[in-house]
């Protein structure tokens, strides 16, 4: 098990004790339908295939940016389809709140990725 996969996990998991903290201590359930654990499963799993491809490159320079920026590009173009997809299921009970934490944790991954594959060693 890498490091790189140790801090992802236990980032993951940080966002899941959030998650349950933020449903009990507010009115507003959150894991009604489950969209808001099945986004966090999405970041997680991406990243987990993101730092395989990318552990495989990081010493080949030109090749890693490349694959960097196709990553990320196919990381966006997943996330607007989710996004989709969940309004199409969800019709007229599209949560705000939901588009909120999507965006959090795109920002939240993607930064935490960067982080660990740009700091100085």
């Amino acid at each position: 098990m890498s490091p790189k996969f140790k801090i992802i996990l236990l980032f993951t998991l940080t966002l899941f004790f959030i998650l349950i903290i933020l449903n009990i201590s507010t009115n507003y359930d959150l894991q009604k339908n489950g969209w808001y654990s099945l986004a966090i499963m999405y970041f997680f799993s991406f990243s987990i295939f993101q730092i395989s491809v990318l552990e495989k490159v990081v010493s080949k320079g030109k090749k890693f940016v490349q694959s960097h920026l196709f990553l990320t590009a196919l990381k966006m173009v997943l996330s607007i389809m989710f996004i989709i997809v969940y309004g199409m299921i969800m019709g007229e009970e599209i949560e705000e709140l939901f588009f909120i934490w999507f965006l959090s944790l795109y920002l939240l991954y993607t930064a935490l990725l960067g982080w660990l594959f740009y700091k100085k060693k």
